[in-house]
């Protein structure tokens, strides 16, 4: 017997929502569906069982329904995209071969509803972090003017750092001047003319010492400041990067220009905690669960929430994606959108402007007003 839009129950299933091993096996793919002439076997129920998890009903937890019923309880949340304009989402990485690991997701804005018609890893075919920098202002060029020059790119690693760090290094002027002239400070400081991006990346560390919070990370309730241990890589490289940027606005420090892309930190994890209540959407070796039913139900979350369409093929993609990349891509490239539809204001006055600001959807979306 199976619950509405969750696919057919499996026995053993986990309290919390992780299926059980048994269900979303990731092996199972498109290969898969093809080798199955008629009835489908064991890959091909896997594969469909996807499909139902991710376009079913929606459950009690996904805010629709008989979850009305209950006294006290606001309606369902709504976050406004743009009705026109393309949006791409990007979950950075910093680690060796970063091209391996980088995943993008497109979507594009229209009158009717917004619609995921994209995720991809752009830089796989040359995947090292030198190849990265240089193809990075190529590739942005090309996917604005695929946009016709209506794109605006999340992006999930810190633009700057904490105030202290950057009088620490000396560096505050440039922060306050926008990404691209501190990246080309940091550059200067901790590669010279080396490409020795993991020296350079612990040099840039070991110089900060204790982590310092901005303001941003604080108000986004993110986990991690840009100097943490599991962050400073991509902090170091993603402003590498920005470093060879030209013809962009990076929001806040400009605003947005006609005909240019506007690039934006953005915390994926903070679109997913505000819409649906649940971070944990990354399968961990550490408990050994498998979160493809939390992927899922995010995916359908978003169809509710700000009435985001995608064809199954590109949803089942990111659901099987046991990193949840590609998912991080598409709540990145959400909270782009979202921040897009009210023109990129809101920032709190309060925040330095040489610590910029992470956009996204706005808080606690299902109150009314």
């Amino acid at each position: 017997m199976a619950r509405p839009g969750l696919g057919p129950t499996v026995q053993g299933h986990d309290p919390a929502g992780a299926p059980a091993s048994i269900e979303f096996q990731p092996e199972v793919g498109e290969k898969a569906l093809a080798s199955v002439p008629g009835v489908p076997g064991r890959e091909a129920r896997g594969s469909e069982r996807r499909a139902e998890d991710v376009g079913g009903m929606a459950s009690e937890s996904d805010g629709s329904g008989s979850s009305l019923a209950v006294w006290g309880r606001a309606p369902p949340a709504k976050v406004a995209l743009p009705q026109r304009g393309i949006v791409v989402g990007m979950a950075f990485s910093g680690v060796e071969g970063a091209g391996n690991q980088i995943a993008a997701a497109k979507v594009e804005c229209s009158k009717s509803k917004p619609k995921l018609i994209q995720v991809w890893r752009p830089f796989q075919d040359a995947p090292g972090r030198r190849d990265v920098r240089e193809q990075f202002p190529g590739w942005l060029a090309e996917e604005a003017k695929w946009a016709e020059g209506r794109l605006a790119l999340g992006l999930d690693f810190p633009f700057s750092l904490a105030e202290t760090h950057l009088r620490q290094l000396g560096l505050l002027r440039q922060a306050l001047r926008g990404p691209s002239s501190l990246g080309r400070g940091l550059e200067e400081r901790f590669l010279g003319t080396s490409d020795d991006f993991s020296a350079g990346a612990e040099a840039f560390r070991a110089e900060l010492g204790r982590d310092r919070i901005r303001l941003a990370d604080c108000y986004r309730a993110a986990p991690f400041p840009p100097s943490h241990p599991r962050l400073y890589r991509q902090t170091f490289f993603g402003l590498i990067v920005l470093a060879r940027l030209s013809e962009v606005s990076f929001v806040p420090w400009d605003p947005p220009k006609a005909g240019h892309p506007s690039l934006l930190e953005v915390r994926p994890e903070h679109v997913a905690r505000v819409v649906s209540g649940n971070c944990a959407y990354r399968d961990d070796a550490r408990d050994g669960l498998n979160r493809s039913s939390a992927r899922a139900s995010l995916l359908r979350t978003l169809r509710t929430v700000c009435g985001l369409e995608f064809e199954m093929e590109l949803a089942a993609k990111v659901v099987e994606d046991d990193k949840g990349l590609f998912l991080d891509a598409v709540l990145s490239a959400v909270a782009a959108a979202a921040a897009q539809e009210v023109s990129f204001h809101g920032v709190p006055s309060n925040v330095p402007r040489s610590e910029g600001w992470i956009y996204s959807v706005r808080e606690e979306p299902w109150r009314e007003g």
